[in-house]
């Protein structure tokens, strides 16, 4: 891969069909050893987020893919969203290379590169972490608002549109083995580069797609958010192999509990 990112936009195409249901398809990304839940990430400690690039030794992170959208899948890089104890999976700028790595913005070469000025320039590394967040956080309201049907906020909008300029400034069009693609041709060792595809791929997201079909997770812990393709626009899950599934295993509990009540004999 050329030092340029490529993303490929489809505007009909954004749900990745070898993405069942929000989970990360085998052979797409290099899986760490044993699975993850959507909910059991590792939390990170203040003084493991001091380091730009590797904060410590943890367990790696597997970024779900597959919501519907480049821009749901960066707003859902924070689990437990709806309990006491969110975790987020972007403690450092290594995961931002990591998320972008396994969404396919960059090869590993970029990848390389973007680590090493990150270690030459730790300074910026952390203000770009902190961009990506507040650009993440931001994104998360409008997308959960709008799926609650609520009008974003002022302040969430302009976060977003503060961004844009920097990421469609170097935007242009190439043609490619497959046709034209949209390619960034900015400077490789730029450090903010990854979340340029992130801002347009929202701004196309907010102005092209159906909003009707924006969902959050009907798991009142999970609450990521994503996009209904489903044909009967009823999907509630993020992912019916976890929190589908963990209702349906809590509402078979719950009838069991019930049917022994009805049998055990009345108390004298």
């Amino acid at each position: 891969m050329s030092h340029c990112d490529t993303v490929y936009i489809i505007i009909d195409g954004y749900i990745d069909p070898r993405c069942y249901k929000g989970q990360v398809p085998p052979g797409r990304v290099r899986l760490p050893t044993g699975p993850r839940s959507p909910a059991r990430g590792t939390r990170v400690g203040a003084r493991e987020r001091r380091h730009p690039v590797r904060a410590g030794r943890r367990e790696l992170w597997t970024f779900h893919l597959g919501y519907g959208a480049l821009c749901l899948d960066f707003a859902n890089t924070t689990s437990w969203r709806g309990s006491g104890a969110p975790v987020d999976h972007l403690p450092d700028y290594e995961e931002l290379v990591r998320f972008a790595l396994q969404s396919k913005l960059i090869g590993e070469d970029d990848a390389r590169q973007l680590r090493r000025e990150a270690l030459r320039r730790p300074a910026t590394a952390a203000r770009v972490l902190r961009q990506a967040v507040t650009l993440r956080e931001a994104l998360y309201r409008i997308f959960a608002g709008l799926a609650g049907g609520r009008r974003p906020l002022p302040a969430d909008l302009a976060t977003l549109n503060a961004s844009l300029p920097s990421a469609l400034t170097p935007l242009q069009v190439s043609a490619g083995r497959e046709g034209f693609v949209w390619r960034w041709e900015g400077e490789p060792g730029a450090l903010e580069r990854l979340l340029w595809p992130v801002a347009r791929d929202a701004a196309v997201f907010l102005t092209s797609m159906n909003l009707s079909r924006l969902r959050t997770c009907a798991n009142p812990r999970c609450r990521w958010v994503f996009h209904d393709g489903t044909r009967s626009g009823t999907r509630r899950w993020c992912s019916m192999a976890f929190c589908g599934n963990r209702a349906k295993v809590g509402r078979f509990r719950q009838r069991r509990r019930a049917a022994r009540a009805r049998l055990a004999p009345p108390r004298r």
